[in-house]
């Protein structure tokens, strides 16, 4: 007798003949593929990456390094400009000091009277 059949709803194992099974397993198949190749892909850039960066940070470390070392001795310069500026200051100073001791000892009433002057001068300039 014949028996009525049921339908395969996929739960069932495959047929033989069943082109939907069939189709089934080669996209799973393909995508199993497709999934591999990323991968293989994405650890290919990762990698790329990696060694972009490395190469980066080496190159930054270097710049960094020269820079420092140009600014180092771009303050030895200033530092050398300023201790000649200094030295200078200090050699006017005292050519001045000197200068209003001989005109005090030789001018005694006309340094006094300048002294005054600018005592005078300054006093007015402060209280404003």
């Amino acid at each position: 007798m014949n028996e009525p059949s049921i339908p395969d709803l996929g739960f069932g194992s495959p047929s033989a003949n069943d082109p939907f099974q069939a189709a089934k397993a080669s996209a799973m198949k393909a995508a199993e593929e497709l999934r591999a190749a990323a991968s293989q892909k994405a650890s290919e850039l990762r990698g790329a990456a990696e060694s972009r960066a490395q190469h980066l940070k080496s190159v930054a470390e270097q710049k960094a390094s020269e820079l420092k070392t140009d600014l180092t001795e771009k303050a030895g310069e200033i530092r050398h400009y300023a201790d000649d500026a200094l030295g200078q200051a200090k050699d006017k100073y005292q050519d001045l000091v000197a200068e209003a001791e001989n005109m005090t000892r030789e001018k005694p009433r006309q340094a006094l009277l300048t002294a005054f002057g600018v005592g005078l001068v300054v006093g007015l300039l402060l209280r404003r």
